[in-house]
């Protein structure tokens, strides 16, 4: 049974448990992260997710996106993996929902497949995650017309010295990668989101590549977010959350309406993700310094873009 055959026949499954209301009761409003990779959306998608107010699907949602075989890349040329409307066809739009239904649990891992009258009787939030998104705004805001973002940014230095570190580890074990053998790639495959234009960073160094990544997501986002009504996104950068955790944290539950009993939230900057590499430090990207300030000037318009809209 291929992938596509297996998304239709769990939703045929689905349809058996749960009723139409049901199923848009539980992915109500969903809450979507977008940022760059390696920008802390990790940590902040666990930390949420462990609020007894939130629902998720167990994990990020790339095995979702590959049940799809048309959802995997742009097209069949892998000119990138950027998602529009025109991939929100009609069945699509329907499959995709189920499947994420039919994955949702709670924070006590009650199962929405197993349990959908718990998710009408106690309303959870669900918190949705992963750095491809950074692409496909569009396609995600037909799946889930009634979606609001969360924008977690991160300086290009220490995010661009991340994401050279996640690479290399991809490269020597294959964590992190998402295009194993990317045909017209000159590397064993391409980790993380693919945008536009990856063809040519053949031959460029892994600064370069970070580089392009960090751009490109930041780049898209913005410019995708401001098609939206302003009262669908909130944004925060990642100094922010680890520097005034309180704060910042109390900000986006508001925005995401959760109320949250917790006393504190300072907890959060004292937490490793389950994708740390290294221990954190804020000196730590330096290591990369020499390779990544020849970039900066090429990344500055990107970093204005980011400050004005984050500001207006």
């Amino acid at each position: 049974m291929n992938e596509l055959a297996a998304v239709q026949q769990l939703s045929q499954q689905l349809r058996t448990y749960a009723t139409q209301a049901q199923i848009d009761q539980a992915l109500h409003k969903p809450l979507i992260i977008l940022s760059a990779p390696r920008s802390g959306s990790t940590l902040l998608f666990e930390y949420l997710t462990r609020l007894p107010q939130t629902s998720w699907i167990g994990s990020e949602s790339h095995k979702v996106f590959r049940n799809f075989p048309h959802l995997r890349a742009e097209n069949q040329s892998l000119d990138s993996a950027s998602l529009n409307e025109t991939h929100a066809n009609p069945q699509c739009i329907q499959l995709f929902r189920d499947n994420m239904a039919c994955l949702l649990r709670d924070v006590s891992q009650q199962s929405f497949l197993q349990n959908p009258k718990l998710f009408l009787q106690r309303p959870t939030q669900f918190i949705e995650k992963t750095p491809r998104n950074a692409l496909n705004i569009p396609f995600l805001d037909q799946v889930f017309p009634d979606a609001r973002y969360i924008f977690l940014h991160r300086a290009p230095q220490p995010n661009i010295a991340s994401i050279i570190e996640a690479w290399t580890l991809g490269l020597d074990t294959g964590r992190f990668m998402t295009f194993p053998e990317l045909p017209g790639w000159d590397r064993p495959g391409w980790c993380f989101l693919l945008p536009p234009g990856w063809r040519e960073l053949v031959g460029c160094s892994l600064a370069e590549i970070a580089a392009f990544q960090w751009q490109q997501s930041n780049q898209t986002i913005v410019q995708n977010l401001a098609k939206l009504p302003t009262e669908k996104y909130c944004t925060v950068s990642y100094e922010d959350l680890l520097a005034n955790p309180q704060s910042e944290i109390d900000r986006l539950l508001n925005f995401a309406e959760i109320d949250s009993h917790s006393k504190s939230h300072m907890q959060f900057a004292n937490k490793l993700s389950n994708t740390t590499l290294t221990q954190p430090a804020t000196d730590k990207w330096q290591r990369h310094k020499a390779q990544i300030d020849p970039l900066l000037a090429s990344l500055e318009a990107t970093c204005q873009a980011i400050e004005k809209f984050t500001t207006r």
